[in-house]
């Protein structure tokens, strides 16, 4: 027999969070120029000191002024508008269509680039993925860098929609193929690169050598495939060190003592050539780790470093005083670039003050040129205030240059190979005679993709 009691009311004294529901911390560094027809672009450029996400409270901005901008890469934005503003003054081209851009920034996290990717998908300064009724929110494309993860979280969402990506810096390592098919690699491959870096060790005879690398993907690849081709060919390895990949967030000081032991053991070593694996901000980490090593008497001159092209020899504004007499006599590959007529006028042209839009141009103007502006909350006293009559070309180079990169080269062909496509689709739309309805409703009569992996 089963005895069945009344147990007694128990009030429990857990208070349970009640979660409101509304709109995601938004992404406050983008740049929107309207057009019938839109070339999108997720590019890391500025980053912030995050903590941990801890799910107890809302999602706060309160960081947003602890911001580091990468200054050389605001040109990678430079070269899509300035790509943009060509193409629309070409008659031939894309006659009748307006062609505008959606820049967004990523801040070199995955949680930013999933929120970016997705706010493609939005109407414009709403985020309700899926559902867009702008006017005209036809995305020809999406171009994605310049390191490697940012291009892989892009893609896991945007080749769900099938729509186009085309990447300008390190390409991630995909074993999906059903994503392969939807974004194209403009930078050039790393491996062949490799191979170039192995030729000339043999022709100078540097068979004794050091390696670094980094905890990620793309250094595993390095590491397991490129390294035991070294080998067969008489390269000895003294040591291969393992560094942890960037973290842009909070505990950057802890990660900092990490690299800070690499110092010891490249200057420790007999090896005088040293191969680097890394991304486009490498070159900054190691500047941080050999201007803290410095106190402790420790250098690394009189080292051959050898690197890729998709690193690049370009640092934050923090480091523009710093030494880098360490670098002297590295070695890297570059990739092909070009300098487009109008683009340094261009340059000269950008000014903080009358330009609206643009969501990047004061925090560049201001690490760039350490100078504050007038109306800023923080910095009404300020000495240095930024007149906007500052010259881009009085820059160090370390910051700015003005001559167009490997990567804003890249990004530039890649909104001309957007462009063609488009202007391709349009030309066998006119052909049925659905031009003119096509650019009265501002949207593709075919998904862009199609016409897009035809024409590449």
């Amino acid at each position: 027999m089963i005895a069945v009691g009344a147990l007694p009311h128990a009030s429990s004294t857990v208070s349970i969070a009640k979660c409101p529901v509304g709109q995601p911390l938004s992404i406050l560094h983008k740049y929107y120029q309207p057009g019938d027809s839109i070339i999108a672009g997720i590019f890391s450029q500025i980053y912030i000191f995050s903590s941990p996400i801890s799910f107890q409270k809302q999602p706060s901005e309160e960081r947003f002024d602890d911001l580091v901008m990468f200054t050389q890469n605001y040109q990678h934005i430079l070269a899509l508008e300035f790509a943009v503003k060509e193409i629309s003054e070409n008659p031939q081209l894309l006659p009748n269509v307006s062609l505008g851009f959606h820049i967004l920034n990523s801040y070199f996290f995955a949680r930013w680039t999933y929120l970016a990717s997705l706010e493609l998908l939005s109407t414009q300064d709403k985020f309700i993925p899926n559902y867009k009724c702008d006017r005209h929110s036809g995305i020809v494309g999406v171009i994605g860098g310049p390191n490697s993860e940012v291009c892989l979280h892009m893609t896991n969402i945007l080749s769900t929609y099938k729509i186009p990506q085309i990447l300008y810096g390190s390409s991630p390592i995909i074993n999906d193929k059903t994503k392969e098919d939807f974004f194209h690699q403009m930078f050039p491959n790393g491996t062949h690169q490799y191979m170039g870096i192995l030729e000339l060790l043999l022709h100078f005879k540097w068979t004794w050598i050091g390696v670094v690398a980094f905890d990620d993907d793309n250094g595993e690849i390095f590491k397991q495939d490129i390294l035991p081709i070294f080998s067969l060919q008489g390269i000895c390895v003294e040591f291969l060190e393992t560094m942890p990949k960037m973290s842009f967030s909070s505990d950057i000081v802890e990660t900092a003592m990490e690299w800070f032991g690499t110092s010891h053991l490249v200057t420790g070593s007999t090896a005088n050539t040293v191969i680097i694996q890394g991304e486009i901000h490498t070159i900054s980490i190691l500047r941080l780790i050999f201007h803290f090593a410095q106190f402790y008497d420790i250098t690394a001159e009189s080292r051959v470093w050898i690197m890729i092209a998709q690193m690049d020899f370009a640092s934050p504004g923090f480091q523009r005083d710093w030494d880098i007499h360490f670098l002297h006599g590295a070695l890297s590959f570059a990739s092909h670039t070009n300098y487009p007529r109008g683009f340094l006028k261009f340059l000269k042209e950008r000014n903080p003050l009358s330009e609206n839009r643009d969501g990047f141009i004061r925090v560049f103007w201001k690490d760039a040129f350490n100078c504050d502006f007038s109306d800023s909350t923080l910095d009404k006293e300020a000495d240095n205030i930024c007149s906007g009559d500052e010259k881009l070309e009085a820059l160090p180079g370390t910051l700015f240059d003005t001559s167009m990169s490997g990567h804003s080269y890249s990004i530039y062909n890649a909104v001309y190979i957007m462009a063609y496509a488009l202007h391709a689709m349009i030309s066998s739309q006119s052909k049925q005679r659905a031009k003119v309805k096509w650019i009265r409703q501002g949207r593709l009569n075919e998904e862009p993709w199609k016409v897009f992996c035809r024409t590449i």
